[in-house]
């Protein structure tokens, strides 16, 4: 009972809220207090994600019945919310059409051209770094199904990554999303071809995440697997990520340590960090840094997951993922992921190739 009446408390106060929510909702008057709005309420720390988060506490009957009313009232919110949204977009479009005008008149640059994005270079070259040692280099659906992105990872339903508050899920169709992670591709890869194998997934995933300096709803990531029926030990993982992030930051000597983690795909798991230094701005990898960077997550294939993917008997293997945009940023001294989507064309000849 304890467990219900701290669930049934913010379920008052939020079926109370929701009209003077409404209202600033509909009363805003920029995109930026709608994103504020949105924030609080639904969120990674809002007060209707936090309501959710509550139902854990509550036994099954209980969390079913007011899981619902939290489901209808996020779904009002974020209804007001696109409609607000489309109704200040129009004016503002209105607005720029009736005050800008285009001179049609002005030449344009005949000698400006196009040229590789920062992110399609490095992927480039960590694509032919790994073809170049023999690995498959492969990416897989974006649009991805439950058991791949979540089941055949060892996540199970009650896992909150699996919340449409973290999770892009496609409306109209069942257990379909845009995936989290490049993951999806080596079960599916280990479902067709078995083991041994040696491979990389890359490629574009989805997070529903704010966008601000830091974060992205759309990023790029590289998730490297090696699996055999001989055994495989951590000491492979530390070697192998030793010569990615010496390879992709250009220095011979590296030091990376290795701090116990959980994550459900990995066991052990781990977070993976490098020495580095501060110079003219840019973060420089190297073995005499004075400081530690985390770099990203890896570990030893949890058995669950080879079992998901049809792998019978003895299996060993170690996997890490790591994103593209966070080391092209830290690589190149850029503080802030936005400009990786920017258009200003300064920028984009400044990093192009």
């Amino acid at each position: 009972m304890l467990g219900l009446c701290r669930a049934v408390v913010p379920l008052v106060e939020i079926e109370k809220g929701l009209q003077h929510w409404m209202k600033s909702i509909l009363s805003a008057t920029s995109s930026q207090e709608l994103v504020n709005l949105k924030i609080g309420l639904i969120g990674k720390s809002g007060v209707i994600t936090t309501a959710f988060k509550m139902l854990k506490t509550v036994s099954a009957d209980e969390k079913k019945n007011l899981g619902e009313k939290l489901n209808k009232i996020k779904n009002k919110v974020e209804e007001a919310i696109a409609e607000q949204l489309g109704k200040l977009n129009n004016c503002c479009t209105l607005e720029k059409l009736e005050n800008e005008t285009l001179d049609i008149t002005l030449p344009i640059g005949m000698n400006t051209f196009g040229g590789a994005h920062i992110i399609s270079q490095s992927i480039k070259k960590i694509r032919n770094h790994y073809l170049s040692r023999g690995f498959l280099v492969l990416d897989g659906p974006e649009i991805e199904t439950d058991f791949f992105n979540f089941d055949a990872l060892n996540m199970p339903s009650h896992h909150p990554a699996r919340q449409s508050h973290d999770t892009f899920y496609l409306k109209g169709f069942k257990e379909t999303l845009l995936r989290t992670h490049t993951s999806c591709s080596q079960i599916r890869t280990m479902k067709e071809k078995g083991i041994p194998i040696r491979m990389i997934s890359i490629g574009k995933t989805y997070r529903n995440d704010q966008l601000d300096a830091t974060h992205s709803p759309m990023f790029h990531q590289v998730e490297c697997l090696v699996a055999d029926r001989a055994p495989i030990t951590i000491g492979h993982l530390k070697n192998e990520l030793r010569k990615f992030i010496s390879f992709f930051f250009g220095v011979e000597s590296i030091a990376i340590r290795f701090r116990p983690s959980f994550f459900p795909f990995v066991e052990p798991g781990v977070e993976v960090d490098c020495r580095y230094t501060k110079k003219d701005g840019k973060l420089i990898v190297t073995e005499k840094g004075d400081k530690w960077i985390e770099l990203g997550g890896a570990g030893m294939v949890h058995p669950n997951v080879f079992k998901y993917s049809g792998i019978t008997g003895q299996a060993y293997g170690f996997a890490f993922g790591l994103g593209i945009d966070r080391f092209v940023m830290l690589k190149n001294g850029i503080t802030d992921i936005r400009n990786l989507f920017d258009t200003d064309q300064r920028w984009l000849r400044h990093y192009g190739t």
